[in-house]
């Protein structure tokens, strides 16, 4: 992770680590998730550098819960990995959110069906969907945040 404007921002490190543990997890999934190795060259990179964007140095996505929405639809709709990227978007979203925010609530409940029904939307999305579907993650993360870091 690094740290920029008082954000923790996922590094490729850190996608290895998610990887890594979702291929470690794999007898509970019905398909296999690749080594990172074999990403998609420049994908994860420009995602993990889009929700750090600056305007004339004002941060495009100021909110952590703006932040960790594009992060998640970026993961799933720009497909940066071979296979699983709904499943990495859905750890990635709540690591993000957990290292940047005091406390979170959400359960296993949350994480199997509500998040990765919200990742099966979002990948079945249309791009003229996209400002709804951003809307409806932003809502969702504000949901789970109750502190911020500040």
């Amino acid at each position: 992770m690094i740290k920029e404007n008082d954000f923790y921002y996922l590094e490729i490190d850190d996608f290895e680590t998610i990887i890594n543990q979702l291929i470690n997890a794999k007898e509970e999934y019905s398909e296999d998730i690749p080594p990172i190795e074999t990403r998609y060259e420049g994908r994860l990179e420009s995602i993990l550098q889009q929700i750090q964007s600056k305007y004339f140095g004002i941060d495009l996505y100021p909110e952590i819960e703006t932040k960790a929405a594009w992060l998640f639809y970026l993961l799933i709709k720009n497909h940066p990995l071979q296979n699983g990227n709904k499943r990495v978007a859905v750890i990635a979203y709540l690591v993000f959110l957990a290292t940047n925010c005091d406390e979170l609530y959400f359960d296993e409940v949350s994480i199997n069906n509500e998040l990765y029904e919200i990742a099966t939307i979002t990948a079945a999305s249309l791009p003229i969907e996209q400002d709804e579907i951003i809307s409806m993650l932003i809502t969702k993360s504000k949901q789970y945040i109750f502190f911020r870091n500040e």
